[in-house]
């Protein structure tokens, strides 16, 4: 019984000094490694903000450029017809009319909105889009628009005619516009980028469909989110994509949500490790201690 009391005496405290030392770091380095992590992926939601902040820009510009080039060549088309009105009146003028401009198809209202000459026999009689009508009372006139804004496959200009009241409008293939706006799409803002060692990237639709991540694979692709989790400005979370329990900072930005995801085996990389250290610390000491007390004890019963 003594030699019991004296195990006790001494390995009792160094126990429960050990296990309460790994509890506190346990806690206190988890919750300083959750804050690190946070503060990094803080970091590049601001980056990736700023990276959406130059492709609109640069979006914005090449269409300002492709607007003033598509509206200039209608206004090459009124002139012509203004100088010549002789050019409408044979399918052959009007073809040349339309290689001039460089579109697939050119159609000439009256001073209703009716078309009257098309190089698309098909469309003669029908009106020309509602919103060019303005261009038959205003000779300044000048407007364009994408009838498939996500596509833009098709452009439609329309300008008002000088020789007398009506509309020209002229459908485009913009395809110098398709591949510039290619090269400032949103697909490729974080395909191929991490975030650390082994979290990933991506950029949600209001759909909560991937733009972009970084696995260039699963843009278009359905988010294993829900909309619900990602209410507010920003915020996180944890969920567990793709089998694998992650901590999940996430951020609201001109209608798309921005995410980092890292998985937690990341997140507590280090605390884990330092806790195994001190684990083996501690039952070193333990062991230490048991080790004197008993060598103690050997020497009392000699």
């Amino acid at each position: 019984m003594k030699r019991w009391s004296q195990y006790r005496a001494v390995l009792l405290p160094t126990v429960l000094l050990t296990v309460l030392m790994l509890g506190f770091a346990w806690y206190a380095t988890g919750v300083v490694d959750r804050n690190r992590a946070r503060q990094q992926a803080e970091k590049r939601l601001s980056q990736m903000e700023q990276s959406i902040d130059t492709l609109q820009s640069e979006q914005s510009l090449i269409l300002e450029e492709a607007q003033a080039d598509y509206q200039t060549r209608a206004r090459i088309i009124s002139m012509m017809i203004h100088t010549t009105p002789s050019l409408l009146e044979t399918e052959t003028a009007l073809e040349e009319l339309r290689l001039v401009a460089g579109g697939e198809v050119i159609s000439v209202s009256d001073g209703q909105g009716v078309i009257r000459y098309s190089t698309d026999q098909s469309r003669v009689g029908d009106r020309v889009e509602d919103r060019f009508l303005p261009a038959v009372s205003n000779k300044v006139f000048s407007e364009w628009f994408f009838p498939d804004e996500q596509a833009r496959d098709l452009l439609l200009v329309g300008t008002a005619r000088l020789d007398q009241d009506g509309v020209i409008q002229i459908t485009f293939k913009p395809e110098d516009i398709s591949l510039l706006m290619q090269s400032a799409d949103l697909s490729g803002l974080v395909s191929g980028s991490q975030f650390m060692e082994n979290g990933t990237l991506s950029v949600l639709d209001g759909d909560g469909r991937y733009v972009s991540h970084t696995d260039g694979s699963l843009n278009g692709t359905l988010a294993p989110y829900g909309q619900d989790d990602f209410s507010g400005d920003g915020g996180y979370f944890t969920a567990s994509p793709y089998q694998s329990s992650a901590l999940i900072c996430y951020r609201n930005y001109k209608g798309y949500t921005l995410v980092c995801t890292l998985p937690y085996r990341e997140v507590y990389a280090r605390r884990n490790s330092s806790v195994l250290w001190m684990l083996a610390l501690g039952v070193l000491l333990d062991l230490t201690a048991g080790f004197c007390v008993t060598s103690r004890l050997h020497r009392d019963g000699q």
